[in-house]
């Protein structure tokens, strides 16, 4: 069994350095369709992590009119208008506008020109209720909604925010599948040439094997094996640039951290494991579809 084992581990290899132009194009195309499908799925999990840190941080401010004069009444029937919106968490926070202004002074700071100046206008802000979003990507119907309340006078949000981030993921969704897939379909093409190549040089040799009661799985296993070390290359050498560009981008800007995106030691193990995993795959694939129509017979064999 060891023997068997050693011996189509030195086939694959043989195989895929005999062939070795034709290996490295199946390898640099499958690398880039391994970066490519690598991209997408880290910016879109990235894209989706800000969004729920957008989520929990995303807060927007409710003012209200002149009309609204702060009673507890009133409080209570604009708290009720709000949460019945919908996409509205419970707990409301409100700050008149006294305590704004009060609040703004502070970060001015007491001997600052600008407060003697302001100490006369302690009416300007509105008064306003602090409201937490739900789902973000309902936020623009959201404020549409409480924008139409009576006594609110404007809404402030983090819209365009929430909109560029839904954007970008649905871009790199649809625009990775659409690429990822085209190249998927490149590679599978040159990696299953690659093994008829390789069939057709060693042709003679096959049909022997088999004439000597080889069984189809033996004559196979080397070819599977040559599209499985392609695999592996590529994903490695796919996880060493991915890892590469992703901690230079981290390391260049560091604030990215405070919104949510996802550190590296989270991502590493899970990126090398696709990555191995999509290109083991696609090289086994490409390795079955050459082989498959070859084995039924000698003469499949002599038409490779």
């Amino acid at each position: 069994m060891g023997s068997s084992f050693k011996y189509l581990l030195k086939e694959g290899f043989r195989n895929m350095w005999a062939n070795r132009l034709m290996s490295f194009a199946s390898i640099g195309v499958l690398i880039c369709c391994l970066l490519l499908m690598g991209s997408a799925a880290i910016i879109s999990v990235n894209v989706s992590s800000m969004m729920e840190w957008l989520e929990d941080k995303n807060v927007v401010k409710v003012f209200m009119d002149d009309s609204f004069n702060g009673t507890d009444e009133e409080k209570a029937l604009m708290e009720a208008k709000i949460i019945g919106v919908g996409n509205i968490e419970n707990e409301l926070v409100f700050t008149s506008g006294e305590d704004a202004f009060a609040s703004m002074l502070s970060r001015l700071g007491n001997d600052s020109e600008l407060v003697n100046s302001l100490s006369d206008t302690a009416d300007i802000l509105p008064d306003a209720y602090t409201v937490t979003i739900k789902d973000i990507t309902r936020l623009e119907s959201t404020v549409v909604n409480l924008n139409a309340l009576e006594g609110v006078y404007t809404v402030r949000s983090e819209q365009d925010l929430a909109e560029t981030l839904t954007n970008i993921n649905r871009f790199v969704t649809i625009v990775g599948a659409l690429i990822v897939g085209l190249l998927f379909i490149v590679s599978m093409f040159i990696i299953t040439n690659t093994i008829k190549l390789t069939m057709y040089v060693r042709r003679l040799e096959i049909s022997i094997m088999k004439s000597v009661g080889a069984t189809d799985w033996f004559i196979r296993m080397p070819f599977l094996v040559e599209g499985v070390f392609i695999g592996i290359i590529s994903g490695l050498v796919s996880f060493g640039a991915i890892s590469y560009i992703y901690l230079t981008i981290l390391s260049s800007v560091p604030e990215m951290a405070q919104y949510g995106v996802i550190p590296y030691s989270s991502l590493w193990l899970w990126c090398l494991l696709g990555f191995l995993g999509a290109g083991i795959l696609t090289g086994t694939v490409g390795s079955t579809i050459s082989i498959r129509k070859y084995l039924h017979n000698d003469g499949g064999l002599n038409n490779v």
